[in-house]
């Protein structure tokens, strides 16, 4: 399958998906940044509307070439593990909470942008086809890899360099390694080792063992990553269109 040929479907959900609002974004909060009850919505700049960040920004950036739209949670140098919320209503940015207690990277400040993708969707009732392993039920997981800390909530253009396989507590936990659109494309190989490195170690100082990768860790393709993207966005789109079992949950 050709790259070309990937990337053309991605632009046709256009056409099917809820409605898309155009950027630009920024950040709206609520309460107290790294504290319980805090919450970071996705505004659209030009009508102060609250849009969320999951299903109302296109997965595809109006660009040419394979450019995709980046929702950034985490700025490189950082601890507070944020994420986009699903289970809330407009979907914000909230800081993840396990056993009553706001999360923190223990292990040490992330040495890297990281984010997502959205409209995209890991399934987790279905087996990933490269790796045997379901998906963690969560939007594509995207490594900002930029000289820059990119802003929480900030959305980008970005380019696919590639893709590692990870399996997270047995589940598979795609990374998609990116850089933004307007940076060289090329990633070092001694960065993709770091970020290797990094999720291989991240949890045991939480206690948990390593975590492991398929394919050896070797980091995938930018073909391979496209067509990652391309099977979670159609996972998405079957949620959305109420075509998957989870979409009455």
């Amino acid at each position: 399958v050709t790259v070309s040929v990937l990337y053309w479907p991605l632009r046709m959900f256009r056409r099917s998906l809820r409605r898309l609002v155009p950027g630009p974004f920024r950040l709206r909060e609520e309460g107290t940044r790294f504290e319980h009850g805090w919450a970071g919505f996705l505004q659209q700049a030009n009508t102060n509307a609250d849009v969320s960040a999951w299903h109302d920004v296109d997965l595809v950036a109006p660009s040419t070439g394979h450019v995709f739209n980046y929702v950034n949670e985490i700025p490189k140098g950082t601890r507070e593990k944020l994420e986009v919320c699903l289970k809330t209503a407009g979907n914000p940015i909230k800081q993840d909470i396990k056993k009553g207690k706001l999360r923190l990277f223990t292990y040490g400040d992330i040495p890297f942008n990281y984010g997502c993708l959205p409209q995209t969707w890991e399934d987790p009732d279905t087996p990933d086809q490269r790796t045997g392993n379901v998906g963690d039920g969560d939007p594509l997981d995207v490594v900002l890899v930029s000289e820059r800390a990119v802003p929480v909530g900030e959305v980008l253009p970005v380019r696919v360099a590639g893709a590692l396989a990870m399996i997270d507590e047995g589940e598979t936990d795609w990374k998609i390694l990116a850089v933004p659109a307007t940076e060289p494309h090329a990633i070092a190989a001694e960065t993709v080792d770091a970020v290797r490195h990094w999720f291989r170690f991240y949890k045991t100082t939480d206690g948990k063992g390593e975590n492991t990768f398929a394919f050896d860790g070797a980091l995938l393709g930018e073909d391979h990553a496209l067509r990652v993207i391309e099977e979670c966005a159609t996972s998405y789109q079957r949620l959305v269109t109420r075509q998957h079992p989870k979409a009455s949950d």
